[in-house]
């Protein structure tokens, strides 16, 4: 076809319009399609993203051929590696290296396939000389020599990719076993214990971490104050509403609300003018309790161990003081940071509100009602518009040099959506450092579709990590909000 598949190839890993994690699903999908079909005409069996089941864990390889093929004899698996960052290159190897040596697994060859730099003469022998498995290093040119052997096949997927890789998902979502999950999720508790020991964890909190205490969820905090809004106006015109009539209104308004509750809080500031603070505090703490089985469990997270921090900070998406007070209960020195300029001391863990703060008691705090950023829909567009507003900054911040764990988030805040693809933008390489606590989706089965159901289950589980993957956030998913305290308990061990 006369076609510079080399080109092509390096255009696309140099492309502007991915981040490290996309262009690494792109071209996993197009080195796996073309790597497939290369062994399958040798009539050596060939699997893609190859799980191997041991006793304690689970390895899986980006490309397994149990046979071997071309001079490789027996299990050989290959590993794609899309290094942009030449500094990077040995530490990716290295881990990958410690992931295989650290299993009893029969495998004989590793071919570690690297994409975006080469491995030098020092590094191939180095690795070679210094394991067990008999390794081999491909750059791009040998790749390109495979693609050269069906032309036709590399350039349907090249130019189909976004469609294979869909489809290559959906594909390993319905041969998923309907376990998996908790197989991965003790993977990446295994990953956070290390963050964890490492000093290099970040909590981000959202309403679902304030749940169980009985904090007002974002929906009944708007819903209160529309209809008491509405009801002190009432109020003036000799119209009084009764607790019930009034408790029937706020569930109506929050399922109108349900839609896009920040329309109703453009003019709710301006509505109670010098009463806001107060009524905003009434009806978030209403039926508040002091703590949780989460909130402890969190706090005992936060607990250094001797000669660590633990926990490098939280960021909390709640207006509620819940984690300050079960901290300080803890005996710990806490510091709250809602505005633009303070600063957390060396024995200080700084918990961060960035969309506002709303202690229970605040007169100890000033400027308490201009943090409450996100209370209007002109506030949240501004935290979507300005990339220098302290509060993204912060985030960014803690999303490029730790690893996050995100507790009671939906994680479909498109701010934040924002902030992981930047945070994936600066990554120097494709690996995902953070956690997303997200509950599975239960479908109530019948009898007679039950299979289906299950298959469904499990290719939107498939999905979303897929999805989830892109920005850097690997899902640990969980049945009942009950299972989050152990998860907490695992990570510190």
């Amino acid at each position: 076809m006369g076609i510079d598949i080399k080109k092509m190839i390096l255009d696309f890993t140099n492309s502007a319009e991915y981040n490290n994690r996309n262009r690494y699903a792109h071209i996993e999908t197009l080195v796996q399609i073309i790597m497939k079909d290369y062994i399958a005409k040798q009539q050596r069996p060939v699997q893609i993203n190859y799980r191997n089941k041991m006793t304690n864990s689970i390895i899986e390889y980006d490309i397994y051929a149990s046979e071997g093929f071309d001079n490789f004899i027996g299990e050989t698996a290959i590993e794609l590696k899309l290094v942009r960052n030449r500094p990077t290159i040995r530490n990716v190897l290295m881990n990958s290296l410690i992931r295989f040596e650290n299993r009893e697994i029969e495998l004989k060859n590793i071919i570690f396939l690297t994409i975006g730099n080469e491995v030098t003469n020092n590094e191939r022998s180095y690795f070679g000389g210094n394991s067990k498995f008999n390794i081999d290093f491909w750059g791009i040119d040998k790749f390109v020599e495979i693609c050269e052997t069906n032309e036709e096949l590399f350039v349907d997927t090249y130019n189909n990719l976004d469609k294979y890789m869909i489809t290559g998902t959906i594909s390993k979502g319905i041969v998923r076993e309907p376990k998996a999950y908790k197989e991965k999720r003790n993977q990446y508790l295994k990953q956070l214990h290390k963050e964890y020991h490492s000093d290099n964890l970040t909590l981000f909190l959202g309403a679902g971490a304030s749940h169980d205490a009985k904090i007002a969820t974002w929906e009944n905090l708007i819903s209160g104050l529309f209809v008491s809004l509405v009801n002190k106006s009432l109020k003036t015109n000799g119209i009084h509403l009764t607790d019930t009539i009034e408790k029937e209104v706020i569930e109506g308004v929050m399922t109108q609300n349900g839609y896009s509750p920040l329309l109703q809080t453009r003019f709710l500031r301006q509505g109670f003018e010098e009463d806001f603070e107060r009524l905003v505090r009434k009806i978030l703490y209403k039926e508040a309790i002091p703590t949780s089985k989460l909130l402890e469990e969190i706090g005992q997270l936060c607990i250094p161990l001797r000669g660590k921090s633990g926990i490098k900070a939280i960021i909390n998406y709640n207006f509620d003081d819940l984690i300050e007070k079960n901290l300080k209960r803890l005996r710990m020195k806490v510091h709250s940071i809602y505005s633009e300029g303070e600063k957390v001391e060396k024995d200080e863990l700084g918990v961060y509100h960035v969309h506002g703060f709303l202690p229970e008691h605040g007169r100890t705090y000033e400027n308490l009602s201009k943090s409450l950023l996100v209370f209007s829909e002109e506030g949240y567009h501004k935290l979507l518009l300005d990339p220098y507003n302290w509060a993204n900054m912060i985030q960014l911040d803690f999303l490029t040099k730790s690893s996050c764990l995100f507790i009671g988030l939906s994680m479909t805040d498109p701010n934040l959506r924002r902030l992981l693809d930047i945070a994936a933008q600066k990554s120097s390489d494709d690996s995902c450092n953070h956690y997303a606590l997200i509950k599975r989706v239960k479908l109530i089965k019948s009898s007679t579709g039950q299979k289906e159901l299950e298959n469904f289950e499990q290719v939107n589980e498939e999905l979303q990590e897929s999805f989830f993957r892109e920005v850097g956030v690997n899902i640990i998913w969980f049945d009942d909000f009950e299972e989050i305290p152990d998860i907490l308990k695992a990570i510190k061990g």
